[in-house]
């Protein structure tokens, strides 16, 4: 039987705890201990970006296995805490790092202790704050149940995991550089380039500047791919910079990730030999810092606070991810930089750089963080004409602020929403966080309701509305959810919903409450045992076994 934490005997807690304390010290176990801080860092990026070159060759630049593991190992950053940690200072010796000998054996072992401890870090937490409920198995393992567990939370977990039967996938990698549909003379451009490069051989380190011609070239495909992904304002302050700032900064990196990736494998044929010591970039960060200025366009100093920020500080308590924190420092100082492509082209730079915000300056990102609702506000009223959307009002009480009013007169139905733009967690803690938001979301979607029902002239009376809520045929109370929300179940009246769904379906509407009404039957979440299965995965690090549930897509 699975129990909390809070419901658990002291025996059982007492069992629990020392599986975690056994897996607690798989760093003792960790090959790369013994070589010099900065190529055991480079030698375990290395070990990562291989296997994801490997997964591209054989499903494919954006297949679902791909998509997978790079969400995978880009949470798997304990190798390099641990490497920071217990390993050796970093070596002035070590000039040219090369993918040979032991180092190969010792990497891949070190990076498969890294990806099952990770599971062991995003669960036991969750257990400890009375989330996610744990069995003891009769041979000593410890299975842990899901979170809130019902069918229709498996449903909300997989559409958040990007399985979306029936609407676009939102968060899948953008277009790569390999995508890009070049003329023959931008084709010709690139191959000279390229033999210039690989003419110095597989076996040897790259060693190139990318011309200005080829990103130029390209250099409208990234901004395309970039300004895609961004729902932040331009003048947003994120510390030194503005938003604007970021995005332009975030092209110039992905053009360089985007060039340097095509070099290691430019996907003519499956099989293509893989130039493994150069698949990681490694320069000074003064180096980063300059080149990325030019090519952006920005100053050094702005373009070094961004790489700062940017830059991961591998201890316990602050290491993130890597599409959060993608330079990857390979000695104490933070002199010399390690950058993995695929995470920084696989990555949603405007959400990352405010959680990166977030973590070094609270108060900051609190200020910055003010304007969410009226963006979410702003793209429901663009994308349809059609309805009356008047300005949103405080309840006459101050208890809460009603964010989206929608009226559509020709079937008689209103629309009174909360919006929330919860930011989806990366560590439990945050998980924790972020559904306290969501809890928040439901109490104020109730007040209004309450509210509403009580007094449902006043927002006759404050000019919003013609005439009484009680006159309309349809009313609808919802909480709107952007990124992360858990399941609510309908009530009189009152439901949940996603975001993004929501403005799909809202930007084709004609009849507002058919609309709503085909929202209410959640066909659109994806469909246990169609889209996707669940099932328990074991992972084991020195000695200590779990399970934890995990989503698989079926196709």
């Amino acid at each position: 039987m699975a129990f909390l934490k809070k419901d658990a005997m002291d025996d059982f807690q007492k069992a629990v705890l020392a599986v975690e304390l056994q897996a607690d010290d798989c760093w003792k176990q960790m090959r790369l201990l013994k070589c010099p801080r900065n190529l055991a860092t480079w030698a375990l990026l290395t070990s990562m970006a291989l296997k994801l070159e490997l997964l591209q060759q054989e499903y494919g630049p954006d297949s679902v296995p791909l998509r997978n593991m790079t969400t995978l190992w880009e949470l798997c950053t304990c190798g390099f805490v641990f490497i920071a940690e217990h390993g050796k200072p970093e070596s002035k010796l070590v000039r040219k790092y090369s993918w040979n000998g032991m180092l190969i054996t010792d990497a891949a072992h070190d990076l498969e202790i890294s990806r099952e401890y990770t599971s062991f870090q995003n669960i036991f937490p969750m257990w400890h704050y009375d989330m996610q409920a744990a069995d003891i198995l009769a041979d000593g393992r410890v299975r842990f149940a899901f979170e809130r567990d019902s069918p229709r939370q498996r449903q909300v977990i997989a559409l958040q995991q990007t399985v979306r039967p029936a609407i676009d996938m939102q968060d899948a990698p953008e277009t790569r550089i390999h995508r890009v549909d070049l003329s023959k003379e931008q084709d010709r451009i690139f191959w000279d380039f390229h033999d210039s490069v690989k003419s110095r051989g597989l076996g040897k380190k790259f060693d190139y500047e990318s011309p200005g011609e080829l990103i130029e070239m390209i250099r409208p495909q990234f901004e395309y791919g970039v300004q895609h992904k961004f729902r932040h304002p331009d003048d947003l302050q994120l510390g030194g910079y503005t938003s604007s700032d970021f995005r332009t900064f975030y092209v110039a990196l992905t053009i360089l990730c985007g060039i340097h990736e095509r070099l290691c494998y430019p996907f003519i044929e499956k099989g293509y030999p893989i130039p493994e010591s150069s698949l990681v970039m490694v320069k000074p960060r003064r180096v980063w810092v300059t080149r990325l200025a030019q090519i952006a366009g920005l100053s050094d100093d702005i373009c070094s606070k961004i790489v700062g920020h940017l830059t991961m500080d591998p201890s316990p308590t602050k290491t993130s991810g890597m599409a959060i924190h993608p330079f990857v420092p390979l000695d104490k100082a933070g002199l010399e930089l390690a950058v993995a492509p695929q995470f920084v082209l696989s990555a949603n730079p405007d959400d990352n750089i405010l959680r990166a915000l977030s973590y070094r300056d609270q108060a900051l990102f609190s200020a910055a963080n003010t304007q969410k609702e009226k963006i979410l506000r702003t793209k429901i009223k663009a994308v349809n004409s059609r309805f009356n959307l008047p300005d949103p009002i405080n309840l006459p009480d101050r208890t809460t602020d009603i964010d989206l009013i929608v009226e559509d007169s020709a079937s008689s139905t209103l629309v009174l929403a909360e919006l929330k733009w919860i930011r989806k967690p990366l560590k439990p803690k945050e998980r924790a966080q972020r559904n306290a938001d969501v809890e928040k979301g439901v109490r104020q979607i109730n007040l209004i309701r309450a509210y509403a029902r009580e007094h449902p002239d006043f927002l006759k009376n404050s000019r919003r509305l013609t005439r009484d809520i009680t006159s309309y045929a349809n009313v609808h109370y919802l909480l709107i959810v952007a990124d992360h929300w858990f399941w609510v179940e309908p009530e009189d009246g009152l439901a949940i919903l996603d975001f993004q769904t929501f403005l799909t379906k809202f930007s084709k509407s004609k009849d507002l409450n058919a609309t709503v009404r085909d929202l209410l039957t959640y066909d659109w979440l994806p469909k246990e045992g169609v889209n996707f299965r669940v099932k328990f995965d074991a992972s084991t690090v020195n000695g200590a076994i779990i399970e934890s549930p995990s989503f698989h897509y079926i196709k």
